[in-house]
């Protein structure tokens, strides 16, 4: 059982403006957004939020801690885009979906098995409905998306300047306003009404992602529900227990290093073994103990994998980003043996890896081979 009282939080987070987040990548003058809100963002607009209007609260849920996560009393998760009502998870990479019906395809097949179908599969980026592993028909969340042109304000004014002058005009890719976003965050009982308050005047007065000064980046917390965590370990667990094959996914980047190393992959070196090692800790921390590993098959991981980046979040660095972390991506996949369906379901809510309280290591378990 939990070692504190937790409570998930989730709602809906609807744009009220335009959202510009940050790919981190810029072509020229051109700023690419991200298709959803990560779960670092949500944490910096609260954290800065709470450090320049209630310090107390920002002392107790110690939203500023990057290295123990048994410290911190509040975690976020990445929010995707909402596919009519429906909640999205990040679509996993081993999976392939027929482009003509949009059906799951079979174990290793590269035809769609509907006789009046016959198209090849195709691997669905982006974020998909939980409804589309049960129903074997890709469900995917998508966002409206516009690009608008600004000027350079300079103490002479905003005009755009000259061919001869070092600035330049600049285009931002961003999210259309009215985009809705799933969102969770855990938090320890006792602070359950203090965060929503302070979630839903955070996304007004500070908002998130960048160009905010120019009108981006407001949004309105909605809808919210309390589960206790308890119980939605306990549902999760009755769920994974009925996966007879079980397939981890990553639905945020994973963090997994020794120093300043990183490690890409599921699996144990000869000298160590990072993966179990980031489980067995996120366990102890929340009061849980069983055993989780990588499949193998003549030797190697039987793993599906990207690299991604993450990035840190510091006050002391002007409420931005602190380092840039090389990481495994979010939908990478492994096969996975167990020993009990509830730790499964533990690592769902808790996360692996480092930076957990930043939406990083976020999983979810589901039926697949690799």
């Amino acid at each position: 059982m939990d070692v504190v009282p937790v409570i998930e939080l989730r709602g809906v987070m609807t744009a009220l403006t335009p959202l510009y987040l940050g790919t981190g990548k810029m072509r020229g003058t051109f700023f690419r957004t991200l298709e959803y809100v990560p779960g670092r963002t949500l944490r910096g607009m609260l954290g800065y939020h709470l450090y320049t209007n209630d310090l107390g609260l920002f002392d107790k849920l110690a939203i500023s801690e990057d290295l123990d996560m048994s410290k911190t009393n509040i975690f976020f998760k990445d929010a995707y885009p909402i596919y009519n009502n429906k909640f999205t998870v990040a679509s996993p990479a081993v999976l392939r979906w027929c482009k003509g019906c949009n059906s799951l395809m079979g174990y290793k097949m590269k035809e769609c098995s509907n006789p009046k179908c016959l198209q090849e599969g195709k691997k669905a980026s982006g974020s998909i409905t939980e409804d589309s592993f049960r129903t074997g028909m890709l469900e995917k969340g998508s966002i409206k998306k516009q690009i608008e042109t600004k000027c350079p304000i300079t103490r002479k004014g905003h005009t755009s300047p000259g061919s001869d002058f070092e600035l330049s005009p600049y285009h931002i890719e961003s999210i259309a306003s009215k985009a809705r976003f799933g969102f969770r965050v855990m938090v320890g009982d006792e602070f359950v009404d203090d965060v929503k308050t302070a979630l839903k005047e955070s996304g007004v007065f500070s908002g998130l992602g960048g160009f905010r000064s120019r009108g981006y980046g407001s949004v309105a917390f909605t809808d919210i529900k309390e589960i206790p965590v308890s119980e939605l370990i306990e549902q999760r667990a009755s769920e994974i227990s009925e996966i007879k094959e079980t397939l981890l996914v990553t639905n945020s980047p994973l963090i997994l290093r020794k120093g300043d190393h990183s490690f890409i992959g599921f699996g144990a070196t000869a000298e160590e073994d990072l993966f179990s090692e980031a489980i067995k800790k996120t366990l102890v921390q929340r009061g849980f103990s069983g055993s989780v590993a990588a499949k193998y098959t003549d030797g190697n991981p039987k793993q599906r994998i990207s690299e991604g980046i993450a990035k840190g979040w510091s006050l002391k660095d002007g409420n931005r980003a602190s380092e840039v972390i090389p990481c495994i991506g979010a939908g990478s996949c492994a096969e996975i043996v167990y020993d009990q369906p509830g730790v499964l379901a533990a690592l769902e809510v808790y996360g692996i890896g480092e930076m957990t309280n930043s939406g990083y290591g976020d999983v979810y378990f589901t039926g697949g081979r690799i």
